[in-house]
């Protein structure tokens, strides 16, 4: 673990939900396909390539590999071949390769076809039981706010996370500018030429902790878990549990600059009857920045 775990995390909801969430003690934890996201992958996501694709490209790269001026590198099978044919000058023109390469590949991709089958089978299994809970590292990003918490109308609330909570191990999202595969045609490729032993099953979790550079401001944690009750419904709306925490694990909770005094007030009804430790601040606005202030309100 090559991240700090971090003590307390954020949840910016609307009001509505935040009344929810502070009356029942519990969080909405969510499968990827109920996020409102196009970019998050889901049961529904399928390769970027099929078995013809993977097979041109193997062919071309094995093509390079043969008429490079460099020796490959490897011990596979293909590229010990690789390296005789090289030293035999087997072949006098890439065409005359191409045609060796495809019958040899083909055979060899037909004999990947089923990993790559399973690969898939469990995708959807593993991306329809997925339960992700979504968690902000601060509570002042006015992106979030305008985001997450129905353009300042909203609630963000801080809860304790780490050991002995119901947040124990979060993981941060890391952003990039490359959107994840569930298995990119380059690893597919390296495994086929290089057999190489790749679990891609492993990194189903990582799928799910990248986003676009864009929303590098939210400094977003998740915690992922698996379903105790697998659904096997169709119906995407159930893809989610409702899971408790204890009331002492809300340290505090931060009202948004525009939130009606309505929902505020039988927010902070909940917040002295069932949290009377936690903390309660006013989003503020400040005067000559786009950036926002918080002040502590007492107790009443």
């Amino acid at each position: 673990m090559s991240y700090k775990q971090p003590t307390s995390l954020v949840k910016f909801t609307d009001a509505e939900s935040a009344i929810n969430i502070l009356s029942e003690s519990t969080l909405r934890w969510s499968a990827p396909c109920l996020f409102d996201d196009p970019f998050e992958l889901n049961h529904r996501t399928t390769l970027n390539f099929d078995s013809r694709s993977l097979l041109t490209a193997c062919v071309k790269s094995t093509l390079g590999l043969i008429f490079s001026r460099d020796d490959p590198k490897g011990n596979s099978p293909l590229i010990k071949a690789i390296r005789r044919w090289r030293t035999e000058d087997r072949f006098d023109s890439e065409e005359e390769a191409q045609e060796v390469l495809t019958e040899l590949l083909t055979s060899m991709v037909q004999h990947r076809e089923p990993e790559v089958l399973e690969i898939m089978r469990t995708w959807k299994q593993y991306s329809r039981d997925l339960r992700i809970l979504c968690l902000s590292d601060g509570h002042d990003d006015i992106a979030s706010w305008k985001r997450y918490a129905n353009n300042h109308t909203g609630v963000a609330i801080r809860f304790a996370c780490g050991e002995e909570t119901s947040m124990e191990q979060p993981m941060p999202v890391k952003y990039s500018d490359t959107k994840p595969e569930i298995s990119p045609l380059a690893e597919q490729m390296d495994i086929l030429m290089n057999q190489s032993n790749v679990l891609v099953q492993e990194t189903f979790p990582d799928k799910f902790l990248c986003k676009s550079k864009q929303d590098s401001k939210e400094k977003e944690w998740r915690l992922l878990k698996l379903s105790e009750s697998p659904t096997k419904l169709d119906d995407e709306s159930k893809m989610f549990e409702q899971i408790r925490f204890q009331q002492a694990e809300v340290r505090a909770i931060y009202f948004g600059a525009e939130i009606e005094n309505k929902p505020k007030n039988e927010i902070a009804t909940l917040i002295k009857r069932n949290y009377p430790k936690a903390k309660v601040f006013q989003a503020i606005p400040r005067h000559q920045k786009f950036e926002l202030e918080f002040e502590r309100l007492q107790e009443t």
